[in-house]
This record gives C-alpha cells, sequence and structure tokens, in this order.
C-alpha cells in the first residue's frame, strides 16, 4: 500500500513537472515586450489607411514604435496623395505611408521629401469596378464609357496598365477625376461608368448594388510599391527618429512572418476590410522593410509614363536617388537595402 501511494505520488510530481516545463518552454517562446530605456521622440505619423501598410499598422497595434522609443501620434488620409497634399507638406506630420505614384508626381513640383523605406511589393489590390448594365461585361467594354479614378495616383496608373493591356488608351473612354469618398456614389448614381480604386471603396461599391457590377482586378499587370515618405528637414534634425521607426517595422515584419493569420485580423479590423475581398489580396503581399532597386526603376516608369502623357508640365526626369534616404535602414539592417548608386 506504500509502496502504491509513493508510486502514485512520483507520477503525479511528474506529470506536473512536465506541465510546468511545457509552460515555462511556451511562455519562453513567445514574443516578449521589451521596455525602453532612454529618451522618447515624438513622430508624427500620416497613415494612408490600406492593407498593403500592414507593417505599420501591426507596430502600431502591438507597441512597437513604443519599444523602440517613440511617442507616435497617427493621422490617417483617405489616399497617399492626400497623405502627401494634406499632411507632410502642410506640416501636419512628419512621415506618411504612401504608394510609389504620388512619389512620383510630388517629384516634379517638390524636392522636400524623402522614401525611408519600402514596406510592401506586391501585384496591386486595384480593382476596375463598372457597371452591367452600361454594357460593361468584359475590359474591352470600357471602350467608350465614362471611366473615373482618382488622378496622379496609384489607381490611376493602374487604370493606364490596365486599359493598354486590353488594347485601349485612355483616350478611348471619357476619363474623369474624383475624390476616392465620392467614387461608389457616383457609380450608384449613374454619374460614371465605371471607376479605378481600391478596398474599402470597392466594398462600398458593391454595398450600393453587387449584382449590377462587373469586377477586372489586377492580374500581374502592376506591381505596386508601398512606401513610408518623410520630409527632408525632419529627416536632418531627428534622424535617430527615422532608425527607431526602422526598428519598429522590423519587429513587426517578424510578427507578420510569425502569425500571419493573427496579423491579418489586426490589419482588417485597422482598415475596416472585408474579410472576403481582403482575403484576395493578403497571400500576394510581400511585407518587409527595405530599399531595392525595384523602387528607382518603378519611380523611373512611372515618371516617363507621367511625362508622356503631359499629365505633369515638366519634360525631364528627377533623379530619383535624390529622393531616398538610405542612412536609417542601413544603420539598422544594412543587408534591407540593395539599391545602386
Amino acid at each position: 500500500m506504500v509502496e502504491e501511494k509513493s508510486g502514485n505520488w512520483i507520477w503525479t510530481a511528474t506529470a506536473v513537472a512536465v506541465v510546468i516545463l511545457g509552460v515555462g518552454l511556451y511562455w519562453s517562446s513567445q514574443e516578449q515586450p521589451t521596455r525602453y530605456a532612454g529618451p522618447v521622440e515624438k513622430l508624427r505619423l500620416g497613415h494612408n489607411l490600406d492593407n498593403s501598410t500592414a507593417l505599420v499598422i501591426v507596430a502600431e497595434d502591438r507597441g512597437y514604435f513604443e519599444e523602440a522609443g517613440l511617442d507616435v501620434e497617427t493621422k490617417d488620409y483617405r489616399s497617399g496623395k492626400r497623405a502627401f497634399v494634406e499632411g507632410l507638406f502642410p506640416g501636419e506630420v512628419d512621415m506618411i505611408t504612401v504608394q510609389e505614384t504620388p512619389v512620383v508626381f510630388n517629384s516634379f513640383e517638390r524636392k522636400d521629401f524623402k522614401v525611408v523605406a519600402m514596406i510592401n511589393s506586391a501585384p496591386s489590390n486595384k480593382i476596375i469596378i463598372g457597371r452591367k448594365d452600361k454594357g460593361i461585361e468584359k475590359p474591352e467594354d470600357l471602350k467608350g464609357k465614362k471611366v473615373a479614378t482618382q488622378r496622379g495616383s496609384a489607381v490611376h496608373f493602374f487604370l493606364h496598365l490596365f486599359l493598354v493591356h486590353h488594347g485601349l488608351t485612355e483616350d478611348d473612354i471619357e476619363l474623369s477625376f474624383m475624390k476616392a469618398e465620392n467614387l461608389p456614389k457616383a457609380l450608384a448614381d449613374g454619374t460614371i461608368d465605371a471607376f479605378s480604386m481600391r478596398e474599402p471603396f470597392i466594398s462600398q461599391a458593391k454595398l450600393l448594388g453587387e449584382e449590377n457590377l462587373a469586377e477586372f482586378p489586377d492580374t500581374g499587370i502592376y506591381n505596386a510599391l508601398t512606401t513610408v515618405v518623410a520630409s527632408e528637414k525632419f529627416l536632418k534634425e531627428n534622424p535617430t527618429v527615422a532608425r527607431k521607426a526602422m526598428r519598429a517595422l522590423l519587429k513587426a515584419e517578424k510578427f507578420i512572418e510569425n502569425n500571419s493569420e493573427r496579423a491579418k485580423n489586426i490589419s482588417f479590423k485597422r482598415t475596416k476590410s472585408d474579410e472576403k475581398e481582403g482575403n484576395k489580396f493578403w497571400p500576394k503581399f510581400n511585407l518587409k522593410v527595405s530599399l531595392e532597386q525595384s523602387l528607382l526603376v518603378a519611380l523611373e516608369d512611372e515618371a516617363r509614363w507621367a511625362i508622356n502623357n503631359e499629365l505633369v508640365d515638366a519634360t525631364e526626369m528627377p533623379n530619383y536617388l535624390d529622393y531616398i534616404y538610405m542612412d536609417a535602414l542601413e544603420e539598422v539592417k544594412p543587408e534591407a537595402v540593395t539599391i545602386m548608386r
């Protein structure tokens, strides 16, 4: 009897030890927050709310900016173009998230901003959506139709590439420009027949009459680059802030690598994205912090498009190396910088 009790006690003690060890190993494998001990610096971040900016969204949600020593104040903008015009240039914010096309258009007029990092490279999440009752069933049906988009933006460039891909040009459509938030209603009330845009505006249009809409998503025509841009003055005066921001985004990159589903849910909630629509694009995202040669190539290609289509007054392309700030990322993760100089 004594031997039986002794055996039970040993078995119980062993089981408890195994459980404790397992719990300890689990918690040791989990990401532990790090407390920043140095001086905290202020960063005003203008955010173009889109799932392609998930690195910033996750860094904000997980507290990585704070862990890097930043007190971040965010302000949301409906597009990267407006983040430039309404946020960065008036001095309301210090950094913004924006795709590459607004970088190109603003480079023809100003020299006081720089790209600090790329934070996504992927087949674009742009979609052209049109009304079936206007005779739009396939891409070629856009000929002669009233098509709108946001001027000088990534969705504008996608529309151009889409038309060319299907044997059309801007001269084959009645092109007009509107603010992003006005496009769904304009489509619903018949002011326009189709528009080129992204989420959440596609879902908003569907809520106004999905059964009557034809969708033409990007099928690999356009590889969109999402960037972080800062004012040149801010970078000169606050180089440590840029480095801290890169560290926070790199932590977000690691989190997304290990927790894609959780990161996706964080991003979808923040952007108020329709899950079905968002799931179409999430697997295509390459959410990495980098400065790659592809950025220079894209900026130059789009600059040629803008010049050739007389969307800008300039006739010569800027030197885009002058618009890239490599110091911050080179110090934090030099192997992520592959731009040739």
